[in-house]
């Protein structure tokens, strides 16, 4: 053999065994595809440190204080983060009674300092909140997240739509508002229930007799005496308006009406000062035989006077009111901060929580704490009777109508809680000065 033939078989040799030992040097393959162990590893490690990664989120609610869903809600809170360890939750929670709770929100958000899920009302309580894109449209969230609030009824969810046609906020319960008696009172004296404006004037009459406190309603904080009094004059079609023409005569009547029975002394001698909890007390300690209030009433109060209780609608003042009627809806519920939404740290968490506290079982536990409507398809056993009277009073309802605060604006309506009723029981405002007050706050 040749000389260079040798060297020829020899590199043949060579480059076969460069095969054999992965390629003599040259570069893997880079085959997108291919996974090398080392690649496993490495995911593996960085799911690990995802998984270990703390996330604390802040929540602000209204179940807080004496309201009757606080120690259910804390127990979710609890359950939530036993199921998810790595994540803490800051409880911010308050009650919603008065103006702290919708003061604090609003504050927190023109601030920056929002919780990353806050449950608050709908309506103009949230325009503000919603113009100033702080908080996320569930819309735009079911196109990466569609299981979140999968529980919520269609039907519910469409009614809390806002003006420019996006869910923002996903509700638990249903609320109504009636009023309370004490029939055990009302049978002492020989009473019936005042199921009309007659009956309505005789109890109030009767009770302030015997010295017991016709009616609880607190003057200093009337919210829900306004929502009544509109409503028994002008029915469910003016207790709708929005004085864009002026001060409807309806509601003059009504705050007039108001006024009467201050007159003749149905509420308490301290009511000008008094706060709804203590004209709740007062209801409680069965000490008033009335008191104007929301589904929510019920949860504090004790069985022994629950078994006391019966709830109708307001007594219609006018024939204007179909006597059915009454305030009922859904009003509140969770909304997403949209700084935490984006924030790719707490997304999962956010969007966990609040999918978390919008299940059927949390629906569920809720409805039975407070007594609302649920927004779910869920049947809450073991509920007092009393709650079935009112979720009958629902179903009996001709109209529901949402409260007034959610069509004016909280400034306008604060002038007539703070600056409006207080002063025209006391003749130095009439209702005429108040409400063209209210209406051009709402103008603004």
């Amino acid at each position: 053999m040749k000389a260079s033939s040798k060297v020829m078989a020899l590199l043949i040799s060579i480059s076969l065994l460069c095969v054999l030992v992965v390629g003599c040097g040259e570069k893997k393959p880079t085959d997108s595809n291919q996974t090398t162990v080392e690649d496993n590893n490495k995911d593996q490690d960085n799911n690990d440190n995802k998984e270990a990664k703390k996330v604390e989120l802040r929540i602000a609610t209204m179940f807080g204080g004496t309201d009757p869903s606080t120690e259910t809600f804390e127990q979710s809170l609890k359950d939530f983060m036993e199921l998810h360890p790595n994540i803490k939750i800051k409880n911010e929670s308050m009650t919603s009674v008065g103006d702290e709770y919708r003061t604090k929100v609003k504050t927190d958000f023109s601030s920056g300092n929002e919780a990353d899920i806050t449950f608050f009302y709908t309506g103009a309580d949230v325009k503000g909140i919603i113009n100033s894109k702080k908080v996320m449209p569930y819309d735009e969230i079911w196109k990466d997240f569609p299981e979140v609030g999968k529980d919520i009824t269609d039907g519910i969810k469409n009614s809390i739509r806002e003006a420019d046609g996006n869910v923002y906020a996903l509700p638990l319960t249903g609320f109504y508002e009636g009023l309370f008696v004490n029939k055990a009172l009302f049978d002492k004296y020989g009473l019936d229930l005042p199921t009309n404006w007659e009956k309505f004037q005789k109890a109030v009459e009767v009770f302030k007799e015997n010295d017991i406190v016709p009616f609880a309603g607190p003057i200093a904080q009337s919210h829900y005496m306004i929502e009544h009094f509109v409503l028994s004059q002008a029915g469910a079609e003016g207790h709708m308006d929005v004085l864009e023409n002026g001060a409807p005569e309806d509601w003059v009547k009504a705050f007039n009406n108001i006024k009467d029975l201050y007159e003749k002394e149905a509420f308490a001698k301290d009511s000008l000062v008094m706060d709804i909890e203590m004209a709740q007390n007062l209801f409680r300690q069965e000490k008033a035989a009335m008191i104007l209030e929301g589904s929510w009433f019920i949860g504090g109060c004790e069985d022994e006077l629950k078994d006391k209780m019966a709830i109708i609608p307001m007594p219609a003042a006018s024939d204007k009111m179909d006597p059915t009627s009454i305030i009922a809806g859904f009003s509140t519920g969770y909304y997403v901060s949209r700084s935490s939404y984006e924030d790719k740290n707490k997304q999962q968490a956010v969007i966990d929580l609040v999918s978390y506290l919008t299940s059927a079982d949390r629906i569920k536990a809720i409805a039975g704490a407070n007594g609302g409507s649920p927004s779910a398809n869920v049947q809450v056993e073991g509920l007092h009777p009393l709650y079935i009277e009112g979720h009958k009073m629902v179903a009996n309802a001709k109209t529901l109508n949402m409260p007034i605060d959610s069509r004016l604006s909280p400034e306008a309506f604060n002038v007539i809680v703070k600056d409006g009723i207080p002063f025209i029981v006391e003749g130095q405002k009439t209702p005429e000065e108040v409400l063209q007050a209210v209406k051009e706050t709402n103008e603004r």
